[in-house]
């Protein structure tokens, strides 16, 4: 899944950038381009606009009038795309904003905003027929930014030729990027105005599908997207059929594999056992025939189980259900199931076995059953990790396993001021789509 993240995101992305159309002026009239550059010092700014990312994090200042596109690619990780339309003819704008443990395509670990740079820009013209080759050049500054990095190129697309011109910054736990392609006029409108401010979100109210993004936050940062949200956009942007198709034949194809659905009829049976039973109802079961109770200790029952010779994979599961039980009883890993509701009515919505609508209404089912069941993230965070270590027969106490990499990126995303978590558990939940 990782894989399809990164290549999903690289072709949603290389969809909003066109080829760089000729520059207004010919590579040939260096005097003239000379002359241009010296009137333009008394000229006055151009003409700009803001435009807010759509999860409130930060807002951009470049030329006005583009049109802007959002997309929620995962929880804690949106983009907007600009465009120049007729006015700017060629003129395209990718901007990303993230958690650094949620960047786009999951890349892993970011050493420095240098790096996040150069993964963002070949990620961006992956598949765009768009070639730049960068070099560093002065950063404009950006209110509430630790650092800030700035690049400028000549962008090739076959016989077309125009600028490119990259915009990086790094907070204390996020990355922001603005990257430009266009003619050389509209380009250097947009490097005279360029503003990137990150805005304090931690004060506004969440959303019902940030609440619901937020349960599918972990998969998600996994899998490099949220593959409802992405397909979505791409629908309502009349984006390439082709690409539409192949993304909802993938789906079909997880849902069949995975968890044998086949039809709409199959996707609504399951996502009403996962919210009703689960693999939590299998689990207590699994406890029962090993006879836990009030008066069984986690010692006592670790003592049980080796006294069984089981292998290991059932040894971890039980541990981790008895866990589960000891700090939720009979919620005990429901959480798991529960945010995979998110994840299975997503692939539906996207494999055409149900609306956008109806899948959005039972994963508002999956969240309000979740806020009877639990009394914070916190808590449906462990009741997940205990489900996962459950489901994969993996430990996180394992630092190689996939329950660590899930464990850790929890404990980031709860760190983070802004976060996924940061959002009211007990918000009102309410239909709004």
């Amino acid at each position: 899944m990782k894989k399809r993240g990164v290549l999903l995101l690289a072709a949603t992305i290389g969809l909003m950038l066109t080829a760089c159309g000729h520059s207004k002026e010919t590579a040939d009239s260096t005097e003239k381009d000379v002359k241009q550059e010296t009137s333009k010092e008394s000229e006055k700014l151009p003409a700009s606009q803001e435009y807010v990312s759509s999860d409130g994090a930060y807002k951009v200042i470049l030329p006005e009038e583009l049109t802007q596109t959002d997309m929620q690619l995962q929880a804690g990780a949106t983009m907007m795309a600009l465009d120049g339309g007729t006015k700017r003819t060629g003129f395209s704008c990718v901007s990303l904003g993230s958690s650094k443990s949620n960047v786009p395509g999951n890349p892993g670990d970011m050493k420095s905003l240098e790096d996040y740079a150069d993964y963002i820009t070949d990620m961006i013209l992956d598949g765009s027929g768009v070639t730049v080759s960068w070099e560093d050049t002065t950063a404009p500054t950006a209110k509430g930014a630790e650092q800030c990095l700035a690049r400028e190129g000549v962008a090739k697309s076959g016989a077309s030729r125009g600028q490119a011109y990259g915009y990086y910054v790094e907070s204390a736990d996020s990355y922001f990027s603005v990257v430009i392609i266009g003619n050389d006029d509209d380009v250097e409108d947009a490097k005279q105005i360029i503003t990137l401010e990150i805005l304090d979100v931690a004060s506004q109210q969440g959303k019902t599908t940030d609440f619901i993004n937020n349960m599918t936050a972990v998969l998600d940062s996994v899998n490099g997207a949220n593959i409802r949200e992405t397909y979505k956009t791409l629908s309502d942007m009349d984006s390439d059929e082709s690409l539409l198709e192949t993304l909802a034949s993938q789906a079909q194809q997880s849902l069949s594999s995975s968890w044998n659905v086949e039809n709409a009829a199959d996707l609504m049976e399951m996502a009403d056992w996962l919210i009703n039973e689960g693999h939590n109802q299998n689990a207590l079961e699994f406890l029962s025939q090993y006879n836990t109770g009030n008066e069984v200790n986690r010692d006592s029952f670790d003592a049980k189980l080796k006294e069984q010779n089981l292998d290991e994979g059932t040894y971890i599961s039980l541990l981790a259900a008895y866990d589960a039980w000891s700090a939720y009883e009979d919620a005990a890993i429901a959480a798991w199931d529960l945010s995979r509701v998110g994840t299975i009515m997503s692939f539906g919505y996207v494999s055409g076995y149900c609306t956008y609508e109806e899948a959005m209404d039972k994963i508002l089912e999956a969240a309000e059953k979740s806020q009877e069941l639990f009394d914070s993230w916190e808590d449906f965070n462990k009741s997940y990790l205990y489900g996962y270590s459950y489901w994969s027969e993996e430990s996180p106490d394992d630092s190689a396993s996939s329950a660590a990499e899930r464990a850790a990126l929890i404990q980031s995303m709860e760190s983070q001021v802004n976060g996924p978590f940061s959002i009211d558990w007990n918000m009102e939940l309410k239909r709004e789509w």
